[in-house]
């Protein structure tokens, strides 16, 4: 009876390889003729892969393969990649527990993909057309002169982090969008410092240090996300886990020093997953990331001020606004304008100090009003304002993904991250973004042409241009580091720093003119009317007349400020403050 058992087994078995279950382990196999798709068709047949759904994805593996480059360009078939034993598979361990032979279930774990990709193949596309992907690569242990890279050594071993392994090719533009954006950017902002080390072991709540980590890298920003804004950690990549001031052999598990040289010279950019992941830990089904609603600590640590003064108390709670809530937290900044108060109230004497600062692209300061330093006694309170509703319970059909998705990744090219195109010399040349004309469609609010954006932004810089020209052209030069505030107006340091705080914030959110245009302009107004004469008495238009002409300050740029400043969005005149 043991024995019949064992030959109708072995029947069926015989009966599946005929059928073409399993395939060639040969990853050559088109050298002999044999297309890639022929070489896998006995892997897509109905009774073994052809109707396995991805675990990620949930679309057919075969669909993807069929849809990719590595079917299409004849590249990769599946035995390339899970190289599976011959004679695979062993039906009878589904049953009898009998092993089975081998394959590699997750080739771009195990280093498959190197077979064809990496440095060490000088035509491949990624290092030829595409040398962003391993282009950080340095012998000199101490330099910082070396870009970013797409796979930095945390992320080798997972092309999966931005790829489907079984479409890789599908979602290119989308891909190539993201490269051309800040986020993909492996220079500028990523090659300042070597910012995996900028982090630090101590509490959100009581650290001064660096936390560059949180946002500068990939893997930074996702244990930031994942902790509730909480670990702020340095890491070193694989193998270097402790880098003192020269190259050291470490023990396994040892921690990296914050700040400290790395052996690691490898820098991330903001990749795919540290805004995609499925809750498992997969970021190629493109589900954005669950992020809760940001609580923000913002600390400052005064330097050469009597007293000098350490603030971290200064949890800032952001609204829930979905999918939206993975920007957020690196999007508004590190500094706000109300730790000036703060200081003040600690004693700070604004006579050689530095000052908090917003760092760059900090739009939810503006948009949602929690960064501005705002003048005691002045109404800075928007009660029509609607652009924080945008994309929240499907305001004006606007849907439910948050302000900063609805707007900056509607319409096309949504991975550049811009609602709008630029021609060569900076101005709008096209509205991208589909959820403009969700409000300003000539019945809700005026439509807004190219035309009416583009003298917008120019008022807005025109503006900031007065603004720092006022700034930096009275007695002292208002900077962000060791700088007396009180030598311009006695008694008046904090509203000082104030309006320079206002004018770093704002001429790093080059946007604040269409995330909030009136909180911005009672800043800029409030900045001006301040540094001209050291009180608020709305004399601003002569505070911007009296500005010297120069290079930056033409008869033009003032003439664009005080029309941007004194008409309303709908274009109606505004008499005094805005």
């Amino acid at each position: 009876m043991r024995q019949n058992g064992l030959i109708v087994m072995l029947f069926i078995v015989a009966i599946l390889l005929q059928a073409g279950c399993g395939g060639s382990s040969d990853p050559a196999a088109s050298s002999s003729g044999v297309s890639k798709l022929a070489a896998s068709q006995s892997c897509m047949n109905q009774s073994c892969h052809g109707a396995t759904p991805s675990p990620v994805t949930g679309a057919l593996i075969v669909n993807e393969w069929l849809a990719s480059t590595h079917n299409t360009n004849n590249g990769a078939g599946c035995a390339d990649c899970h190289e599976p034993d011959a004679g695979h598979p062993n039906l009878c361990n589904k049953c009898h527990g009998g092993g089975g032979f081998g394959v590699t279930v997750n080739p771009d774990q195990a280093g498959k993909c190197g077979k064809c990709h990496g440095l060490n193949h000088p035509q491949d596309v990624m290092v030829r057309l595409s040398p962003a992907h391993f282009g950080n690569q340095t012998t000199s242990y101490l330099s910082n002169n070396y870009r970013a890279s797409y796979v930095s050594s945390n992320y080798a071993g997972n092309c999966r982090k931005c790829h489907n392994p079984h479409d890789t090719s599908t979602a290119s533009q989308v891909a190539h969008d993201w490269a051309g954006s800040g986020h993909g950017n492996v220079t500028k902002a990523r090659t300042n410092a070597d910012f995996k080390t900028r982090g630090t072991y101590q509490p959100v709540s009581t650290t001064f240090q660096y936390f560059c980590v949180r946002c500068h890298t990939t893997t930074g920003f996702v244990n930031f996300a994942k902790s509730g804004f909480q670990v702020q950690a340095p890491f070193a990549g694989p193998g270097y886990p402790v880098v003192q001031n020269a190259p050291v052999t470490v023990a396994p598990g040892a921690s990296q020093p914050a700040d400290t040289p790395s052996l690691d010279k490898t820098k991330e950019v903001t990749g795919c997953d540290a805004c995609h992941d499925d809750g498992k830990g997969n970021a190629y089904g493109y589900q954005v990331r669950k992020v809760g609603a940001a609580v923000i600590y913002y600390n400052f640590s005064s330097s050469n001020s009597s007293p000098t003064v350490k603030l971290n108390n200064k949890p800032v709670s952001y609204p829930d606004v979905g999918d939206s809530n993975v920007c957020v937290p690196c999007h508004t900044g590190r500094g706000i304008g109300s730790m000036i108060y703060d200081a003040q109230n600690a004693g700070m004497d604004f006579k050689n100090t530095n000052s908090p600062g917003a760092h760059d692209r900090a739009t939810g300061l503006t948009l949602f009003q929690k960064g501005g330093y705002e003048f005691a006694g002045l109404n800075y309170s928007n009660p029509i304002f609607q652009h924080s509703k945008v994309g929240l319970a499907n305001f004006n059909g606007t849907g439910n993904h948050g302000p900063c998705v609805a707007c900056h990744m509607t319409g096309t090219n949504t991975h550049t991250f811009s609602p709008v195109s630029f021609d060569s010399t900076g101005a709008v040349n096209a509205i991208i973004s589909t959820a403009c004309n969700w409000c300003h469609n000539g019945v809700t609010s005026p439509t807004i042409s190219i035309a009416t954006y583009n003298a917008k932004k120019t008022g807005y810089q025109s503006a900031l241009a007065i603004l720092n020209a006022l700034r930096t052209g009275k007695t002292a030069t208002l900077a962000n580091r060791n700088t007396n505030y009180e030598a311009l107006y006695a008694g008046g340091g904090a509203n000082t720093m104030g309006a320079a705080f206002n004018y770093s914030m704002l001429n790093n959110e080059t946007g604040a003119f269409a995330h909030n245009p009136l909180y911005a302009k009672r800043l800029i107004w409030d900045s001006i009317d301040w540094l001209y004469n050291g009180a608020i008495d709305n004399d601003v238009v002569a505070a911007i007349n009296s500005v010297p002409l120069s290079t930056k300050i033409t008869a033009a740029t003032k003439t664009s400020a005080i029309n941007w400043l004194t008409t309303a969005e709908d274009g109606t005149p505004i008499t005094g403050r805005p």
